[in-house]
């Protein structure tokens, strides 16, 4: 049995459905021809054949990982870039933030303004004008930044009216800062404390003129 029809008698048995180029009359006369050559001429053939479709296969297969190894570096820029937006879009929503409450607290900006605010938090606790002291101390200037700086001292108050304070300080119509606190129980009257806080504010440095 030559080397064709071993060639043949295996892709019957393997790939049966390769079988029905045979039927094609073109495919006939391509295998007449090739059948007429001698066997060693048939063998370079095959060779060459199997040769032409490895080169095929190995040059898809290293085009493949080509594309694959550029797509994948295009990936990580792309993730990158976009990771650096969204760490430029935060540190500038922070920034804008922080803008945001500097300018909150021009308010505050002229001397005084920062004790009537504390003194008035004190009132809307239920605390005692008389029970409520607050120190204001000499501006900061740093820069743009002005801070200002208090300290409060609570007497005589209970628990819940503490704890209103606290929460018109942090929640208040400024952004002020609780830098220090200390709460000490009341030695004569029991079930009230005193409170002693220290309040920071920062606002934009303004001009004198």
């Amino acid at each position: 049995m030559d080397t064709v029809a071993r060639f043949k008698e295996w892709i019957n048995e393997n790939v049966p459905m390769l079988s029905k180029l045979y039927e094609n009359k073109y495919v006939g006369m391509l295998y007449d021809r090739f059948a007429s050559l001698p066997s060693r001429q048939q063998r370079q053939w095959i060779l060459g054949f199997c040769g032409g479709v490895s080169f095929l296969i190995m040059s898809y297969l290293a085009w493949s990982y080509v594309s694959y190894w550029s797509t994948t570096n295009r990936a990580k820029d792309a993730y990158s870039m976009a990771n650096i937006l969204v760490q430029y879009q935060k540190q500038k929503r922070d920034k804008s933030s922080s803008i945001r409450a500097l300018a909150r607290n021009n308010g505050l900006s002229s001397a005084g303004r920062l004790k009537q605010t504390l003194l008035d938090m004190g009132r809307s606790s239920a605390i005692s004008p008389r029970m409520i002291a607050v120190e204001e101390k000499s501006d900061e200037r740093s820069s743009d930044i002005q801070t200002k700086r208090a300290t409060v001292t609570l007497t005589r108050v209970t628990l819940l009216q503490t704890t209103k304070y606290l929460k018109s300080v942090e929640n208040g119509q400024f952004d002020l800062g609780i830098t220090s606190l200390r709460i000490t129980n009341d030695d004569k009257i029991r079930g009230y404390m005193k409170v002693e806080l220290g309040i920071v504010a920062y606002l934009f440095q303004m001009d004198e003129s």
